[in-house]
């Protein structure tokens, strides 16, 4: 609600009235000096620094009782997305959120009941609806090509672990640590030696993971979690936390996340329609985008289908036997000899034909 300047010119005058005496002795107290600390001051030191297993497994120790189905209670969204051509969008918006680690996920962003955005994965895939758009984008976890920061403008496949719920696995890959003074820092690494992910483990009470950070291949942070608000789950239970503020730096993306309380699924299983694909569900959209293939074609622009390619690979064969094509001229000495057409040209190919429109 605007408030009027004259409004606020009576509730200042009214308030000097109110705080004026109080503010004149406080001055007055300043020129004697601050009073000196009482006897019940207390400074919370961090805990000492232990073994990065230890750490680890206090982690996972508190995390094994939250590898069942949750579902957030009361959430509350406060998103800002910039879209690729700039334009930027701010949302305030209820959110349900349904997890069930490692990568099953359903976060449906709406304003009284009508969905806005709905972000999802499951074993196999991860995928963004706009509803109002009649849009799907989607890709695979097992993918060739590694997306950078700025390919998506959020990654549903890495929201479960930036939730501070999943266990910490070194089975894979062996990381190292840094110390700071507020947290060891537990350090994976990617094939290459690139940092990957971070978790940053607190060294104050509950000792948990309150900041989850993802790069891409490049070193690009795509994904800043920052975790607070741990309360059980349940009387004597896991804690989870209960706020997620969470930056997309390279996309200028933002979302803080609250949750009034989590309620346990034990009976929902990975194979529920909340988890299921849309499209292996029915849903129907007018624009469907395969995040992998333009992916494929953005970072191999020289890489053709298997349909072109063979075409390509049987002219290369007929030109070996001496063969021409009508909008080539065979080779010949004259200075007017007409050049031959670019081997690597390709023709734009529709990700997916656009299918009827039809609102879940």
């Amino acid at each position: 609600m605007t408030i009027s300047q004259p409004s606020i010119f009576r509730k200042y005058a009214v308030a000097n009235r109110l705080i004026l005496a109080p503010l004149c002795l406080g001055l007055l107290g300043l020129t004697t000096g601050c009073p000196p600390r009482g006897p019940d001051t207390i400074e919370i030191e961090p805990f000492e620094p232990i073994p990065m297993r230890d750490a680890i497994e206090i982690v996972n120790q508190n995390n094994r009782g939250l590898q069942k189905t949750i579902k957030s209670k009361g959430g509350f969204a406060r998103c800002r997305f910039t879209d690729q051509d700039g334009s930027e969008r701010r949302f305030d918006v209820d959110a349900n959120l349904i997890v069930l680690c490692p990568r099953n996920m359903r976060l449906n962003m709406s304003v009284l009941g009508k969905s806005y955005f709905v972000f999802g994965s499951n074993e196999s895939r991860y995928w963004v609806e706009q509803p109002d758009a009649h849009a799907l984008t989607w890709g695979r976890h097992n993918r060739d090509i590694e997306p950078n920061a700025r390919d998506l403008i959020i990654r549903p496949e890495l929201i479960v672990e930036a939730l501070g719920i999943s266990l910490i696995s070194s089975a894979d890959a062996t990381p190292t640590q840094r110390l700071t003074d507020t947290h060891q820092q537990i350090i994976f690494f990617d094939e290459s030696g690139r940092i990957a992910k971070e978790f940053w483990l607190s060294r104050f009470e509950p000792q948990l993971i309150d900041r989850v950070i993802f790069r891409d291949p490049m070193g690009q942070i795509v994904m800043d979690a920052k975790l607070d608000k741990y309360k059980n789950i349940v009387t004597g239970g896991p804690m989870i936390p209960h706020r997620f503020e969470v930056q997309w730096p390279a996309t200028e993306g933002y979302m803080l996340l609250t949750v009034g309380g989590w309620k346990m699924l034990p009976n929902v299983s990975g194979d529920h329609p909340a988890f299921q694909f849309p499209l292996d569900r029915g849903a129907q959209f007018d624009h469907i985008v395969d995040l992998d293939v333009e992916l494929d074609h953005l970072y191999n622009p020289l890489k053709a289908s298997d349909l072109i390619r063979a075409q390509l690979e049987e002219e290369q064969r007929l030109r070996e036997d001496g063969a021409y094509f009508e909008d080539e001229a065979p080779f010949t000495d004259d200075s007017d000899t007409i050049d031959a057409p670019d081997e690597n040209s390709e023709s734009e190919i529709p990700i997916d034909s656009p299918i009827d429109s039809d609102d879940e």
